[in-house]
């Protein structure tokens, strides 16, 4: 996991779209020291679609349900094969940057970190 002098853990959030969970976690993690972050959705038409170039940057792949898991591990299954993977279980139920939607991707992704 060493990435040169600063040594940030490379952290890939995915949801379906990439317009309201990825990209929500991707800004609250954007400044925060121990990471380097990236969002991407496994569906996205008008958003960023996961690629297998993400999959091989990342340290760690954040999903938001499990059907994204799925669906990154059949679609790129030699970049995935190595990939650390967490799933959060937040649904689609969120607009961009909810308060809400702010304190289930903290809770659960920082309750997390410990196993990785």
């Amino acid at each position: 996991m060493d990435h040169g002098k600063e040594n940030k853990q490379r952290v890939l959030f995915v949801c379906t779209a990439n317009q309201q969970r990825s990209p929500t976690a991707e800004e609250m993690y954007r400044n925060d020291p121990r990471f380097e972050v990236r969002s991407a959705g496994t569906d996205a038409l008008m958003g960023r679609e996961v690629t297998a170039e993400d999959l091989q940057w990342a340290d760690l792949v954040v999903v938001m349900e499990q059907c994204h898991a799925n669906k990154i591990r059949a679609a790129f299954p030699a970049a995935s094969a190595g990939a650390q993977l967490i799933v959060l279980g937040i649904p689609d139920v969120y607009e961009y940057m909810e308060q809400t939607l702010q304190r289930e991707i903290r809770s659960r992704f920082e309750a997390a970190l410990p196993l990785c």
